[in-house]
Formats: C-alpha cells, structure tokens, sequence
C-alpha cells in the first residue's frame, strides 16, 4: 500500500510539472507598432556684414558675405572720394578716414532665427617685404592712431581675451529679423605724427573685421563664453 501511494504522489508531481512548462510556452504575447519621431528643420542664420562708407556696399547690394571691403562698389551713385576705401589708398598723417562695420541678421524666405552676433577686429602692420604682422590693438594705436584712437560705440561690449591681440566685441542686445546693429565704430582717426620712411613712403596697414553670429535664446547659456568659443574655433 505504501508503495503505491509514493506511485501516486510522484505520477501526480510529474503531471504538475508537465502542465506548468505547458503554461509558460503558452503565455499571451504582443507587440506594437514602431513610432518614428522624425525632427527636422529649415531655419537657418544668414547675417551680412558692411560697411558703407568705406566701400559704398549696402545691405540692399546682395545676400550674405558678398563683400570684401578691398573694391568699391561700381554702383555707388555718390562722390566715391568721400569713401575710405579711396581716401585710405593715399592717406595723410593726421587724416580721418570712414570706415563703419555694422551686421544685420537677414530673414530669407521667413527661414531665419534671433541671433547674437559679435565682431573680430584684427590689426596688421606690412613689413618692408610686403608680408603682414598682427599687432595688438594697443601697439596699433600707439604706432598710428590719434592719441584718443578709435571710438567704439557703447552698444557693443569688448570681450576679449587678455592674452590675445585680436579684438572681439559683442552687441548688447539680441539682432530679431531683419534687425541692424550699431556701427562699431565710424571711422579711424589717424595720427598727425606719422611718419614717412628714408624713401618717403608712409607705413601700409591695414585692420580686418569679421562678423560672427549664435542662436540666441538658449536656456542658461553664457553668450560671452559660447561665442569666445565660436570665433577661436573659426
């Protein structure tokens, strides 16, 4: 009898085995479809850099960075001797010649975004074998400048670095669409004591001005830093 009641006990505990391996093979299953979150954009940032009295380019003369401040512009319909572009072609000691870079943030087909932009001011000096030296605005001034030098417009603020020659100002208030800046400056006052070299020719220099432009509007970023940034990488 005993034996018969451990067959029992063991048939009935492999039933019970059996069973519960049928019932995990057996589990309902199911899966959804694949939802795909496409994200895309068209806005993008066009900025325009000029400088119209120094080379008579407006930002009405083409889209973009289709300027190079070395020719003036053919269509220009006033007196082209009052530009500095001519006037800095053969200047005198003690002259002042116009020269006024200003940005605007363009809004081509409803595309562009609020921006914060800056400009890069660069300072050369040619040597007597034609190459250029950079120099800091402080020796620039001290070697060519009036003694007041050049008179920079409050609506931008000076950030740069200590330890670099270039110079890097920021506008003081984000561009909207089709907005303008300030000039930066609106023109270069030279010093009266300039002088000529043993063959009678006075230095050559000349500044460069670069416009750059970052998205504005972003949560807890520091423009200063970012666009310090965006330049010493381009």
């Amino acid at each position: 009898m005993k034996k018969k009641r451990a067959g029992l006990v063991l048939t009935s505990l492999l039933v019970v085995a059996v069973i519960a391996v049928g019932l995990t093979l057996a589990l309902l299953s199911t899966s959804t479809g694949t939802k795909t979150n496409a994200f895309s954009s068209n806005k993008n940032i066009d900025i325009q850099l000029r400088e119209d009295q120094w080379d008579g380019y407006t930002f009405n003369d083409g889209e973009g960075d289709s300027t190079t401040g070395q020719t003036v512009n053919p269509a220009y319909e006033g007196n082209k001797e009052d530009l500095g572009l001519v006037q800095a072609q053969s200047y005198l000691p003690g002259q002042v010649i116009p020269k006024n870079p200003t940005v605007k943030n363009n809004n081509n087909d409803g595309k562009g975004v609020e921006t914060n932009v800056a400009l890069k001011v660069t300072y050369y000096l040619e040597n007597e074998d034609g190459t250029e030296k950079q120099v800091s605005y402080g020796t620039f001034k001290e070697t060519l400048l009036a003694e007041n030098g050049i008179e920079f417009d409050e609506s931008w603020k000076n950030i740069t670095e200590e330890s670099l020659p270039t110079q890097i100002f920021l506008y003081n208030k984000t561009l909207d669409l089709n907005e303008e800046t300030t000039a930066l400056f609106s023109s270069v006052p030279l010093s009266k004591n300039i002088e000529a070299n043993e063959n009678g020719e006075l230095p050559k220099f000349n500044i460069k001005v670069q416009a750059y432009a970052i998205q504005a509007g972003v949560e807890g970023m520091n423009i200063e830093t970012e666009m310090v940034k965006f330049i010493n990488a381009n």
